[in-house]
């Protein structure tokens, strides 16, 4: 079975809503609400996704969700996608700790190394995301294979809401070459970077 999700292609969408400043943009942490870190061989530290949440400029009654991708690029999101992807990651919440390092399910692969993705969702208790953040993380993520390295709690594939939000995720950073010459803003995953700093 091959990945889906009827959320697919949200990043392609919001590339066509583009922050109007994005240098202006202040990311701040009682706004986050989700973050996607990498780890790999070749980028320890890396920023794959964070969505925040701020007031609509022009009805500040009315919330909206911003997202920073793996190049800087801030971008706003559609209500339908950011409500799916904010859905499926607190769904991931009921799932069983894996009792491995960072609560890591790991694809069985054939090569070693695999890079790890790490989610950070905000605790069913939490005011903010890093004030109680709960870690999932995904080694090997493939769009083609669930099956898992080592069962966890009986459960031998990957669940499928957690492989359906791993795939929307890492479209920030598999679309990091749309609509852009490639180059990272260095300003904005700077600014991003600190937000996030005590989950590395």
């Amino acid at each position: 079975m091959s990945w889906s999700s009827p959320f697919s292609s949200w990043h392609s969408r919001a590339l066509l809503t583009p922050f109007p400043n994005p240098h202006a943009f202040t990311p701040t942490k009682s706004a986050l609400l989700l973050a996607v870190l990498l780890n790999a061989p070749v980028e320890n530290e890396g920023v794959t996704l964070t969505l925040f949440s701020q007031p609509k400029p022009d009805d500040p009654s009315i919330s909206e969700t911003v997202a920073v991708d793996a190049l800087g690029r801030v971008l706003i999101v559609t209500p339908k996608d950011s409500a799916g992807i904010l859905s499926l990651a607190r769904s991931t919440l009921s799932l069983p700790q894996t009792g491995g390092f960072r609560n890591t399910w790991v694809i069985k692969q054939d090569r070693t190394s695999q890079p790890i993705d790490r989610l950070f969702i905000p605790g069913q208790s939490a005011k903010g995301l890093l004030d109680d953040p709960d870690e999932i993380s995904v080694q090997g993520f493939s769009k083609e294979k669930r099956e898992l390295k080592r069962p966890v709690d009986g459960i031998t594939e990957l669940p499928k809401d957690l492989w359906e939000l791993t795939g929307l995720v890492l479209e920030a950073r598999s679309d990091a070459g749309s609509g852009s010459d490639g180059r990272r803003d260095e300003l904005v995953l700077g600014k991003v970077r600190d937000v996030v700093r005590g989950l590395f």
